[in-house]
């Protein structure tokens, strides 16, 4: 057994269980600044394992919102999450604009968390 970190298990349902938290967190504390929540990837789909799997989520924020001010918050939630439960919680984070104009150009990023993402806002 490697000694890397990425190589430790994690306890079943971990990685959903860190969705879990991250998403009620991010709505307790910027619920009115979020315009769409996605957690997508292998966490959905039911294929994460181990510390080597993250958790996707993709965060959508409203155009009048402080974004740095906000998403550093967020990292904040994610970090604690991560130390918690142990996934990395990989977040992404958008503006309204920007992500209404990604999906118009059928950015694959988005069209992805879109497609196979859970929404939670």
């Amino acid at each position: 057994m490697s000694d890397e970190p990425a190589a430790e298990p994690l306890p079943e349902g971990a990685h959903a269980d860190a969705a879990a938290a991250f998403v009620d967190r991010a709505r307790s504390r910027h619920g009115e600044d979020l315009v769409e929540l996605y957690v997508f990837g292998s966490t959905v789909r039911g294929e994460a394992s181990g510390r080597s799997s993250d958790v996707d989520v993709l965060v959508v924020l409203d155009d009048d919102t402080d974004r740095k001010a906000t998403a550093d918050s967020l990292r904040d939630i994610a970090y604690d999450v991560m130390l918690e439960h142990g996934p990395v919680v990989e977040l992404h984070v958008l503006s309204e604009s920007t992500f209404a104009r990604y999906r118009e150009e059928g950015n694959p990023f988005v069209r992805n968390a879109v497609a196979e993402g859970r929404s939670y806002a």
